[in-house]
């Protein structure tokens, strides 16, 4: 009797052992034990298409105008130009200068260095004269026109040096080839080593010799 007792208090705790292994389910493992670790990236939504940008819209100019300012006739003539040119009355128009009068004689007074002689003597324009070993052509003979301010004769001409030979004359050699101021004969003088030569007068005819 006592032995039925242990043996069925035996079974009973093996038993229920039994059912409680079979009521307590063993533990499933995850699918994906290692994203547990390493979370898995999640994927980005794709971002809105662009809104097309709304039309401008068109300002309207204003239609407040600035005032302007009312400048008197005495201010406007008080300010001073823009360029810095003084106000005042436009300047005349320049007049043509006058034609120099054009002679038809160039007076000439010659000096010879040696004797220490003067002489003055008519060229006509455009022909040649002699004195002594010197030739003399004049090309022009002008004075000044009434508009300028100091009066003055002026002459161009070409003087030649050629003494006379025995046999004949000696080919001529130009000593000289320009304008002659009759107000300044320094200006442009002759060089030869016996005589000197400059304009005094331009006239319109040859003078008297007396």
């Amino acid at each position: 009797m006592r032995l039925s007792r242990g043996m069925t208090a035996g079974v009973l705790a093996f038993m229920a052992t039994a059912g409680l292994a079979a009521a307590t389910p063993a533990p499933v493992p995850p699918a994906d034990p290692i994203a547990e670790v390493i979370p898995v990236p999640q994927t980005r939504p794709a971002p809105p298409p662009a809104q097309p940008a709304p039309p401008a819209t068109p300002t309207t100019p204003s239609t407040t105008e600035t005032p302007t300012e009312e400048v008197s006739e005495v201010q406007a003539a008080a300010r001073p130009a823009a360029t810095g040119a003084p106000q005042g009355r436009p300047l005349p128009a320049l007049a043509d200068p006058l034609p120099r009068p054009r002679q038809g004689f160039a007076i000439v007074q010659a000096l010879d260095k040696v004797t220490a002689e003067t002489i003055r003597f008519a060229v006509p324009v455009g022909e040649q004269r002699r004195w002594r070993g010197l030739v003399f052509r004049a090309r022009a003979c002008e004075t000044t026109a009434p508009d300028e301010p100091m009066r003055d004769s002026v002459a161009f001409l070409e003087i030649y040096s050629q003494p006379r030979a025995r046999e004949g004359a000696v080919d001529r050699r130009q000593i000289f080839r320009g304008w002659m101021f009759a107000s300044s004969p320094g200006l442009a003088n002759m060089e030869h080593p016996l005589y000197d030569a400059w304009v005094i007068a331009c006239q319109a005819e040859a003078p008297t010799e007396s």
